[in-house]
């Protein structure tokens, strides 16, 4: 039976954690039996970006303690999966992300999805270029959110776009998303509140020149 992890105890923890002291942390994580997956004693708190996290993981993801994550790993046998890449991008941090992949985990189906819904092109390309038969994975409700709330379509939008069309996406499941597009571009023409007409008007040719 593990002994009970007192605030005192956490607040050790987690100044261990903040100084990526792992010596205290392997210490305490094998004292009070915790794992990485292990619920923080006062969650939900904010991460490094201001995001709730819930525990240990998300606290070592969020705040790219890479001292930790190899401990985690080696020691407290933390097995990476590409939920964890998905997790350190949701959390905001691109470092943390980046560190990963260097350790060798290479992103899969949901990291790619992840990435085309909130277009994020540099990552869809990594990706891709790494995996290429990833795009087979890519569907309708993938696409989808890339247009759902028109006046967050961005030059981005247009980059992530072109990424999956030079890698060859089925050009169909763009099908709705034009058909949406033309619509609000004729009902938005003269509607001063979107900004962005221009660049939907851009994406419209850009689908029509790949045939569709």
């Amino acid at each position: 039976m593990p002994d009970l992890l007192s605030v005192e105890d956490y607040d050790i923890i987690l100044d261990a954690l903040d100084d990526e002291d792992t010596n205290t942390i392997l210490k305490y994580f094998q004292k009070f039996e915790l794992k990485p997956e292990s619920e923080l004693l006062d969650a939900p708190r904010y991460g490094n970006n201001d995001i709730e996290i819930y525990t240990y993981l998300d606290y070592i993801l969020s705040h790219n303690l890479t001292d930790v994550i190899d401990i985690f790993i080696d020691e407290l046998n933390l097995e990476i999966t590409d939920d964890t890449l998905t997790h350190s991008l949701k959390l905001h941090n691109i470092n943390t992300y980046n560190y990963l992949c260097g350790l060798g985990y290479i992103p899969q189906e949901g990291t790619l999805k992840y990435n085309v819904q909130i277009c994020n092109s540099s990552i869809v390309d990594s990706i891709l270029d790494k995996e290429k038969e990833l795009i087979e994975y890519l569907d309708e409700d993938d696409i989808e959110y890339i247009y759902d709330i028109f006046e967050d379509i961005s030059e981005e939008t247009v980059e992530t776009i072109s990424v999956l069309l030079n890698y060859g996406i089925d050009i169909s499941l763009f099908k709705n998303m034009l058909i949406s597009l033309k619509e609000n571009v004729k009902v938005n023409a003269n509607n001063s509140k979107y900004d962005n007409l221009d660049i939907v008007i851009e994406i419209i040719d850009l689908l029509e020149s790949n045939g569709l």
